[in-house]
């Protein structure tokens, strides 16, 4: 009986570290630099559907750049993953998919990492909808508080993690891919995208909920960062004027004004103490807009056949890294032309000029509606779904609870302590 009990054990061993090195020595998410195995890992063809929350959990923790970028997919795909030339180093942190409970998670954990001295965290209207709090590989990594060792185990012993990992191989053996996403962006495929994001974002927001806790939540984060003097910018992405008419068109763009409110509000509740390092002029924290049917958003849609392309959107949802460029040129203060122009593109927002600025919002909007080209087209399909709504996808309404507020300001309290301390 013995024996049995010894070789079982010893089997579930074997298994464990054969299933756990294996997952570990593929490293579908990328997490390790040196894990690059010609014909077996060479392309991560899953990490994207698990929006490289596991790789960006271990970066924030490894990182040396001093400026750090948050945000969704918007963020990911709109900006570099790198500046070379940027002062001090510079790292898109962006995680695809993601919300204001894994935004806020995040920057607490880079204010751990004392090379950071800025952070560009990108927002939408989305981030602070009633969706999941996380994706299910949040879980495994150090963005939900544990250790890198903790998250290495967790990985490597995941279900999930394994199947990527087998995915992986199998994909860099066949040639196989994540298909929809590595065709996403094809520009054969651009004016498919332009057209059909319509209807996309008009059935998601006529089933949208605003959180407005989940804003509180995200600047609770961003305090573990001015605590430790991090120089913060906080913009809204410029979403092209298609899909903005959409949150028109269902009855939301009063939630878009209340979340700007929301955020100018939270800002000037807050008085920092000047950012020991900053990249940009200005003060330690600010918010910029640069949605609201500006110039560049209004730019034309592409060929049919792909070319030219829209020279600022991949599609109306998500903008090129030339744009994200000129979001950091604008708030760094930089010339920047025209469809770019400061009187163009990009307003700092504050409780003085919040109204105001809605107010221009507004009247460009009414502008783009007389005298767009394409504005008649893109009225007749809005016109079209109001007339036979599409249906509203059922889906649960998740709210953040106590245990999730607790837990991020037991985070954030012990940072504010060593900060002050230090100080």
């Amino acid at each position: 009986m013995k024996g049995y009990a010894l070789r079982l054990v010893a089997t579930l061993a074997a298994w464990l570290i054969l299933f756990g090195g294996f997952t570990f020595v593929v490293d579908p998410y990328h997490v390790s630099e040196w894990s690059e195995i010609p014909g077996v890992n060479e392309r991560r063809t899953r990490a994207h559907a698990d929006g490289y929350r596991v790789a960006v959990g271990h970066g924030l923790i490894e990182t040396r750049a001093g400026t750090l970028l948050f945000g969704s997919s918007r963020s990911h795909d709109g900006f570099p993953h790198d500046i070379p030339d940027w002062p001090g180093g510079f790292e898109n942190m962006a995680m695809g998919g993601t919300n204001a409970f894994e935004i806020a998670n995040a920057v607490a954990l880079a204010a751990v990492n004392e090379h950071v001295d800025c952070a560009v965290i990108g927002l939408d209207l989305r981030e602070f909808g009633d969706y999941p709090r996380a994706d299910a590989t949040y879980w495994l990594t150090p963005l939900a508080g544990g250790s890198q060792l903790q998250s290495h185990i967790q990985t490597s012993l995941s279900l999930d993690a394994f199947a990527r990992a087998l995915q992986t191989v199998i994909d860099n053996l066949t040639g196989g891919s994540d298909v929809d996403w590595e065709t996403a962006y094809a520009p054969e495929n651009s004016r498919m995208r332009f057209d059909t994001e319509l209807a996309k974002r008009y059935r998601s927001y006529r089933g949208y909920v605003y959180d407005q806790q989940r804003a509180a939540f995200v600047f609770r984060g961003i305090d573990a960062l001015l605590a430790r003097g991090v120089q913060v910018r906080i913009f809204i992405h410029p979403i092209h004027s298609r899909i903005e008419e959409a949150r028109w068109r269902t009855g939301i763009d009063d939630l878009e004004l209340q979340m700007r409110r929301d955020l100018v509000s939270l800002a000037a509740e807050r008085t920092p103490s000047p950012s020991h390092s900053p990249c940009f002029p200005g003060d330690a924290m600010e918010v910029w807009d640069f949605a609201g049917f500006s110039t560049v958003s209004q730019s034309e849609p592409p060929a049919v056949s792909g070319d030219p392309v829209n020279p600022w959107y991949y599609e109306p949802s998500h903008y090129r890294p030339r744009l994200g460029l000129a979001i950091l040129d604008r708030m760094l203060g930089e010339a920047t032309s025209p469809p770019v122009a400061p009187d163009e593109f990009g307003v700092q927002l504050t409780p003085e000029n919040v109204e105001t600025h809605w107010a221009n919002v507004t009247a460009r909007r009414a502008e783009w509606l007389a005298n767009d080209e394409w504005a008649a087209w893109v009225t007749e399909q809005y016109d079209e779904m109001d007339a036979s709504p599409p249906a509203i996808e059922e889906r649960p309404h998740i709210f953040l609870n106590r245990d999730d507020i607790q837990s991020l300001n037991r985070r954030v309290s012990r940072i504010e302590e060593r900060a002050n301390q230090g100080n």
